[in-house]
């Protein structure tokens, strides 16, 4: 029993007679690894060879803990092809001896992201046009590497290229949870002058906070990292290591960033001029990206503030964000505003008791790039100085008004903005012990919806004799005074809600398989685990809009 035989049993094939009926040339049981964290991407290919514009090619992409990425066709359900990066081969001879364990063995564990190219705007991908696809995949806690494939055929994939901690510039890098975001930024073109697509993504997570005791410090992952999407090329980075041609110095980024980022074009150029991302010491940060080039050596040109700090230093108040910022761009009393929201949980401890969870409201009244170093203290204090929201910054919790009594949605309009006008935003309390929020959130018609996990132990009934999965709810949060309604879902760690946009133009919510039934709250029907939530999607839409995708 050598090399050929692990390949084959990881390739299906019971290689090591686990049935005993001495044939080795037979298919196992069941092949396909556990999916864990990696949510199937669907990829349309258009009108390809055999399909047509109202039966399109349409494909799945999926990472398993069992170290391959998989495509799958969607007519049939069959696999077109399997790849697994060389560094986890020694993981299947470990996942075939303890298949049964309950210490779980990761591999490729995040949900693939693509940059998809259609030149001439058909909707068909064309190789032979031009028009690319390439997939980026993630290995969250099974490792500390990127891997980049070309797609454009899906019969036919293609290497691309793979970061890791062994490749110059990238010594920063953690384990890989955050998922990549396609974009263009300014100054990275081509020869003739065309802006190249990059890849934003958080540093990674340091497991060390698995075990480290209140915000402790960590020692990788503490960053941002920009690549070039085609070849993997270190383009630019934050990060507390010194200065240098591609990497910005900033000695307060104590913390891994396993959350993904969030890219703002705040003026509509067609390059991110803006990131938010959170990490793991509860802090929230925005990077400014002004200009129309890359800063140079001296890395004087963009500039990082920490915008937010929601972590108190407590046992209690030892919050740390693990998600996506969601941006609302609106106005409040009439100024135009970058709403910031989130809610913080610890992702690597579903089943902690002993923090007080928030979902916050932040508002950035800074809704352009910032095109000046931050302010000096002495500049802050100077008399003649005109202001500078950076003067002010970070945000703490005392500076939030606290909606969870809900108090402000019995009053009329100027009074709840007379309320807040002194606050940064607002803050509202999780109510369960060791509730918190897992996932995303995503707001429409100003409502925020936020879905929150409370662990099973709180949760027990004396009548049952058998423990309860945790619960799941959906926060329906005003967006400008903090009016909700609450609704229970599926006894699941839920994610963000689904966002359908029908073909007669509403949007609805469509939540996790097995939410009970329950009544209408707020002028929200969720019936059926679809949630009718009086918002249309604005015309044009349907046949009379587009949208060029990344």
């Amino acid at each position: 029993m050598g090399f050929e035989s692990q390949i084959a049993w990881a390739r299906g094939f019971d290689a090591y007679d686990v049935d005993g009926d001495a044939v080795t040339a037979e298919t196992r049981d069941w092949i396909l690894g556990d999916v864990m964290h990696s949510q199937p991407l669907t990829i349309n290919y258009g009108a390809t060879t055999g399909f047509s514009e109202e039966d399109p090619d349409v494909r799945l992409l999926v990472g398993t803990n069992a170290g391959f990425v998989h495509m799958f066709g969607n007519v049939d359900g069959d696999e077109d092809w399997a790849f697994i990066p060389k560094e986890l081969v020694e993981l299947l001879s470990e996942r075939r001896r303890n298949p049964l364990s309950s210490s779980n063995v990761y591999g490729m564990d995040l949900t693939a992201q693509v940059y998809r190219r259609d030149v001439d705007q058909d909707g068909t991908i064309e190789p032979g046009d031009g028009d690319l696809v390439y997939a980026y995949i993630g290995m969250r806690r099974g490792g500390r590497a990127y891997y980049a494939l070309d797609i454009s055929n899906p019969d036919s994939p293609a290497f691309l290229w793979s970061i890791g901690p062994q490749d110059a510039g990238f010594a920063e890098l953690g384990q890989s949870w955050s998922r990549p975001v396609a974009t263009y930024v300014p100054g990275y073109v081509d020869g003739s002058g065309k802006p190249k697509p990059v890849l934003v993504l958080g540093a990674g997570y340091d497991d060390s906070k698995d075990t480290g005791g209140i915000a402790s410090p960590d020692t990788m992952g503490r960053g941002v990292f920009i690549v070039d999407a085609a070849t993997g090329a270190l383009v630019w980075s934050v990060s507390p290591n010194p200065d240098s041609a591609t990497n910005m110095q900033e000695t307060a980024l104590l913390h891994s960033v396993a959350a993904d980022v969030t890219v703002l074009d705040s003026n509509g150029d067609g390059l991110s001029d803006r990131i938010y991302f959170g990490d793991t010491g509860g802090n929230i940060w925005r990077v400014d990206m002004p200009g129309n080039s890359l800063p140079d050596a001296a890395q004087d040109d963009w500039f990082i503030v920490k915008l937010a700090d929601l972590n108190g230093g407590t046992v209690s108040t030892d919050r740390r964000v693990h998600n996506a910022i969601d941006v609302v761009r609106t106005r409040f009393a009439g100024t135009a505003v970058d709403a910031l929201i989130v809610a913080t949980g610890d992702r690597t401890n579903p089943n902690a008791t002993d923090v007080q969870n928030r979902l916050y409201m932040i508002r950035d009244e800074a809704i352009t790039a910032y095109s000046t170093p931050v302010p000096t203290a002495a500049e802050c204090g100077a008399e003649d100085f005109e202001g500078d929201l950076r003067c002010v910054l970070p945000i703490a919790d005392a500076e939030l008004y606290d909606i969870t009594s809900n108090a402000l949605a019995a009053e009329d309009q100027a009074t709840v903005v007379a309320s807040l006008a002194p606050y940064f935003g607002w803050r509202l309390d999780l109510q369960a012990p060791g509730e918190k929020g897992l996932a995303p959130t995503v707001t429409l018609g100003g409502k925020v919806f936020a879905t929150t996990f409370t662990p099973n132990e709180l949760l027990t009934d004396p009548n049952i004799c058998e423990p309860l999965s945790g619960r799941g709810r959906l926060y329906v949060v005003n967006l400008f005074d903090g009016d909700r309604a609450l609704l229970n879902l599926a006894p699941v760690v839920p994610d963000t809600p689904s966002v359908y946009f029908g073909s007669d133009g509403v949007v609805r919510l469509l939540l996790p398989p097995g939410t009970p039934p329950q009544p209408p709250a707020d002028g929200i029907d969720c019936t059926g685990g679809v949630c009718e939530i009086g918002e249309l999607f604005r015309q044009p839409y349907g046949n009379y809009w587009m949208q060029e995708e990344l």
